[in-house]
Order: C-alpha cells, then sequence, then structure tokens
C-alpha cells in the first residue's frame, strides 16, 4: 500500500497549477447542496462520488480542499498512484482491489485517517471509469467497511456531471446530497447507498437538462472563443 505523505510546500505548487488547469479546461463549475457538506461540524466525512472522469479527482480537490477548505484524502487506485505517485502528497493514498489483504490494509488505514477527526476522504466505490449515464450503479462494499471502521461518520454522496452547452469548453455540475448515517452491522448499506446515488445522478441530469437545478457558480474559467469573436 503507498501512503499519503501530505507536503504543505509541494500542496501549495499544486494548488497554483490546479488553478490554472481547470481555469484553462474548463467555462463554470455550478454546485448545488452546499450546506450538505458545510453542516457536517466536527464529525468526519466519507464523500462517496460517481467516477466517469479523469478530471473527478482535481474536482474532488477543489471541493473540500479548495472551497471548503476541509483537511481532505482521496483513495485512488494503486496502478494510478503509481503512475501519478506526486498526488501522494496532497493526500491521495492507494488501494489494491486486487489483493485481498492489501485492500483491507487500505480500508483500516482509511478508517484510522478520519476516525475522531473532521476531516474529508473521498472515495469512488465504483472502482474504475464508467459512463456517467451507464446503469446499474455497482459500488464495491469498502465503503461501508470503512463507515463501520471509523465510528462516528457521515457518508455524503456526491454526483458529478460533465456537460458540453453553449460554451466552447465543458461544464461541470456538482450535487451534494444528504449525509447517509450508517449504522453498525448494517449489510445492506453499499446497496442503499448505490439507490440514493443513482437517484441523484439522475436528478443532477434532469435538472441540467430541464434548467430546473438551483445552482451556484462556484469557479469560473477563461472566456471561450466564441466570446472573444463576439
Amino acid at each position: 500500500m503507498i501512503a499519503a505523505k501530505k507536503n504543505s510546500v509541494i500542496g501549495s505548487l499544486f494548488a497554483f497549477y490546479h488553478k490554472r488547469l481547470l481555469k484553462k479546461h474548463f467555462f463554470r463549475i455550478h454546485l448545488n447542496g452546499r450546506e450538505n457538506l458545510a453542516n457536517t461540524g466536527r464529525t468526519p466525512a466519507i464523500l462517496a462520488a460517481n467516477h466517469s472522469n479523469w478530471w473527478d479527482g482535481f474536482l474532488a480537490y477543489f471541493l473540500t480542499n479548495r472551497l471548503m477548505k476541509c483537511d481532505d484524502y482521496l483513495m485512488m487506485d494503486i496502478e494510478q498512484l503509481k503512475r501519478y505517485s506526486f498526488f501522494r502528497y496532497i493526500g491521495v493514498f492507494s488501494v489494491d482491489r486486487k489483493n485481498p489483504a492489501e485492500a483491507m490494509r487500505s480500508i483500516n488505514y482509511a478508517a484510522d485517517i478520519i476516525k475522531d477527526s473532521n476531516r474529508c476522504l473521498w472515495i469512488f466505490p465504483q472502482g474504475e471509469m464508467t459512463p456517467q449515464d451507464k446503469r446499474p450503479l455497482v459500488f464495491y462494499s469498502g465503503i461501508s467497511k470503512i463507515a463501520e471502521r471509523a465510528g462516528k461518520v457521515k457518508t455524503i454522496p456526491v454526483a458529478i456531471r460533465y456537460e458540453f452547452l453553449m460554451e466552447q469548453r465543458p461544464e461541470v455540475f456538482i450535487s451534494i446530497g444528504k449525509p447517509v448515517e450508517s449504522t453498525d452491522g448494517n449489510k445492506n448499506f453499499t446497496t442503499e447507498l448505490e439507490q440514493i446515488m443513482t437517484k441523484q445522478l439522475d436528478d443532477l441530469k434532469n435538472d441540467v437538462t430541464n434548467g430546473t437545478g438551483n445552482f451556484e457558480i462556484i469557479f469560473t474559467g477563461k472566456s471561450s472563443r466564441n466570446k472573444s469573436f463576439d
């Protein structure tokens, strides 16, 4: 297992690079449900998000580290972290789902990180990138095991959707759902989370398509080329 090794200097450099990268590639980032993350108080939070795009981790970092100022961590597939090893210096650690013993080490490590704290832990329980409209959602059970071992924790479903609308660059829509309380021995927690996330993703799609979502703009990138032409 590759452990996180946060470094403040590298973190500051990455924050500068990260902002420039988002500005270059996205027109806007929209958010609803901010209060569901802000109201967690001193309780640790597991943020469970769908995984449809290479950018998901960057958006996770922006949401909790830059916007909410949370001490955040993220679980990443070990092969990906080997390729992008510098991520460990901003709080990323590995999981090897092909090796049950190593996967359990990561679960225990994740639980220890957030237990009795106000930290945020990002998990993409699908385990791999999957098209955002593919159904059914299938989650690994590791998230329920982390919640059980961490004790008092809130699991927050996060739906992320990418759209090309009226601009040259894509826009991102993020919906933060209400925290889900997991109870000891709840063997159906993973299934319940799949159902909650499916509805949240479908509702997000409808809100974007029909223009009915109550979104706030939390990030604006560079103007599109068409704006310059206009």
